[in-house]
């Protein structure tokens, strides 16, 4: 690719960011590190004030040695808090989704939009090409029916069949960042329920990506999977875990967690059809993908955790995807071979 194309790319992915989020008149801080590449830095100051910003403002963090107790400056805490919305483009050296930024500007009843594919090479490719407004409409139709089940079957070829309970409403999570939650994660595309504690039964395959958040402390993470893991639940608990080198690596981080951590926590359905199968977070957005999580959820939902977070309290959330999959409610058909077939019913 040349570098005309990468630097259209990368303008056309941050007007995506902006268009979604920006309101008119409002001020907006970007957030970003000297580790960062500058381009996207521009490319982000650039879109929001040509989506009609009041002001537009940046503040560049020095990357921590360690990530573990990472504490944002005041002066940037405090400037964030300010902002009627602060776009998060650093590094992924900083903690990012759940941290003292984080709660600083939700607090103070302002939003903030996540960048998950930091390096600007990924931030304007892939999912971030997705998030449209027919994204968003896709993933409202998707999360309105799950609210409306009572019970989310998700099967696929490679032997998962995993039902939960649905006893609160699902989250639509697609880079927008409303004011109910106050939070968006750009590039996404999901349908995200805190499922019923105590409900799922069955087999779930994780064949392609698993992500670990740590919400005290840090540890290894899962990454791409050389081989599928087999977990099965019972009464809402992982009861059995079989496969090889990747099972093993999940039960040494399991060995390490809190009971809790054992629990399912979260399905969730991806409905970006522009994500890519990479080792990133990217990856549990694809469309005709689902993902299940293990551990914490009563941070769901951010802002709007009391409406959409569970009662689980974790010190892990670890997040385990599988693709090709169907998936149904109450016995209606949801998703099949990659597509959302609601609109079709």
């Amino acid at each position: 690719m040349t570098v005309i194309a990468g630097t259209v790319e990368l303008i056309r992915a941050a007007r995506n960011l902006a268009r979604l989020n920006v309101r008119a008149g409002e001020s907006v801080l970007v957030l970003t590190s000297t580790d960062q590449h500058a381009s996207l830095h521009d490319s982000l100051l650039m879109a929001c004030e040509e989506a009609g910003a009041g002001s537009v403002a940046s503040i560049l963090l020095v990357p921590p040695a360690t990530r573990a107790a990472y504490r944002h400056p005041p002066s940037a805490l405090a400037a964030a808090a300010a902002a009627d919305l602060t776009i998060v483009a650093t590094t992924m050296a900083f903690p990012r989704a759940y941290d003292d930024m984080t709660a600083a500007i939700l607090a103070a009843g302002k939003r903030l939009v996540l960048i998950n594919n930091a390096p600007p090479e990924d931030f304007a490719r892939g999912g971030a090409r997705g998030e449209t407004p027919e994204l968003l409409a896709a993933t409202r139709r998707l999360a309105a029916a799950v609210s409306e089940a009572s019970r989310v079957r998700v099967r696929a070829t490679n032997g998962t069949d995993l039902t939960v309970g649905v006893c609160r409403p699902c989250l639509v999570l697609t880079g927008h960042a409303d004011d109910e939650t106050g939070f968006g994660s750009f590039p996404s595309g999901e349908a995200m329920l805190s499922a019923a504690e105590g409900t799922a039964e069955g087999t779930w395959v994780a064949d392609q990506f698993g992500q670990v958040v740590y919400l005290r402390g840090q540890g290894p993470q899962l990454g791409l999977l050389e081989d599928p893991i087999t977990l099965r639940f019972r009464a809402g608990r992982l009861v059995e875990i079989g496969g090889g080198g990747a099972a093993r690596r999940l039960e040494r981080i399991l060995a390490d967690a809190d009971d809790n951590a054992r629990m399912l926590a979260e399905l969730g359905l991806g409905t970006n059809p522009m994500a890519r199968a990479i080792d990133a977070v990217e990856n549990k957005f694809r469309l005709g993908t689902a993902h299940i999580a293990l551990g914490d959820n009563r941070l769901i939902g951010w802002r709007g955790a009391g409406t959409y977070g569970g009662t689980l309290t974790s010190s892990h959330h670890i997040d385990l995807v599988v693709a090709g999959v169907s998936v149904d409610l109450d016995d209606r058909p949801a998703v099949r071979d990659g597509r959302i077939v609601l609109a079709e019913e």
